[in-house]
C-alpha cells in the first residue's frame, strides 16, 4: 500500500501544532471540515452502535480494515476503541484526514489508525489489502457508485466482507435512533443534503455483471440503506 500522503500529513501535523498549538490547530481544523460538530455532537451516539453492530453481525475483530470516505475518523475510533483492527481512514478532503489524525492521538490510538488522502473510486490500496471494509455516508457522494464499490472489493481479501451505506444502526436506542432518522428524511426531502444522492436502485444488478456475486442491499428503518458485500474465501482476485 502507498502510505506517502499519509507520512506527509504526520509531518504537516507535527509541523502544525508546534507553530500554532494544538488547540488553535484543531479549531482551525474544525473551521475546515464543520461536520466534526455533528459528528460529536447530533450524531455521536451514532458510531459506537455502529461498530458494535458491525462487529457482532460480521465478527470481524482482528487483521485490517479500511474506512472508506470516513471523515475525521469518528467510526474508524469507534472500532479500533472495541477491536483489535488495525484501521486505515480514507478521505478525499485533506482537511477530515488532518482532523482524523489528531483526533487519533487524543485517542490514544497513534500507530492503530492511519489516516490516507484519496478517492473512493480510485484507491491507493493494494489488491486483497482488507479484511473488512466499512463506509458510512459516503457512498451517497460519490460521482460514480459502482466505481467506488468495485473499488472496496477489489482492496477486500479472499473472505473479507464491506458494509456500505448510511444509517443509524439497527442496536442503537430506538429513542435516539427514530429522532435522528426522521430529522434525515426530512432533511432529505427538504434537499438540505448539498450534492447527496441516494444509492443508485440499479447498483445491486450492475455490480453482480461486473462479477460481484455475493452483494445485496437492505434498508434502514425510517431512512437508511446498506450494501453487504462478500468476497468468496476461494477468490483469486
Amino acid at each position: 500500500m502507498r502510505i506517502r500522503r499519509a507520512s506527509l500529513c504526520a509531518v504537516l501535523l507535527v509541523a502544525a501544532t508546534c507553530s500554532w498549538g494544538q488547540d488553535a490547530y484543531k479549531a482551525h481544523l474544525i473551521e475546515k471540515y464543520p461536520f466534526y460538530n455533528t459528528a460529536i455532537g447530533r450524531f455521536a451516539p451514532v458510531y459506537p452502535a455502529l461498530a458494535r453492530q458491525i462487529v457482532q453481525d460480521f465478527g470481524i475483530t482482528k487483521g485490517v480494515c479500511v474506512d472508506v470516505g470516513g471523515g475525521c475518523g469518528t467510526l474508524a475510533i469507534a472500532l479500533a476503541k472495541i477491536t483489535d483492527l488495525n484501521v486505515y481512514m480514507l478521505d478525499i478532503d485533506p482537511w477530515a484526514v488532518r482532523l482524523c489524525n489528531l483526533l487519533v492521538d487524543e485517542a490514544g490510538l497513534t500507530g492503530r489508525i492511519i489516516s490516507i488522502e484519496g478517492d473512493a473510486q480510485d484507491m491507493y490500496v493494494r489488491d486483497s489489502f482488507a479484511d473488512l471494509v466499512v463506509s458510512r455516508g459516503s457512498i451517497f457522494f460519490w460521482p460514480d457508485q459502482l466505481a467506488g464499490v468495485l473499488e472496496c472489493y477489489r482492496i477486500l481479501k479472499p473472505g473479507g466482507v464491506a458494509y456500505i451505506g448510511g444509517g443509524f444502526s439497527r442496536i442503537l436506542d430506538p429513542e435516539i435512533r427514530t429522532p435522528l432518522a426522521q430529522w434525515k428524511r426530512r432533511a432529505t426531502e427538504e434537499g438540505r443534503t448539498g450534492d447527496w444522492r441516494p444509492i443508485n436502485p440499479e447498483l445491486v444488478r450492475q455490480a453482480k455483471e461486473a462479477g460481484i456475486a455475493e452483494i445485496r442491499l437492505e434498508p434502514e428503518p425510517i431512512a437508511g440503506s446498506w450494501l453487504t458485500i462478500r468476497k468468496p474465501a476461494g477468490s483469486a482476485n
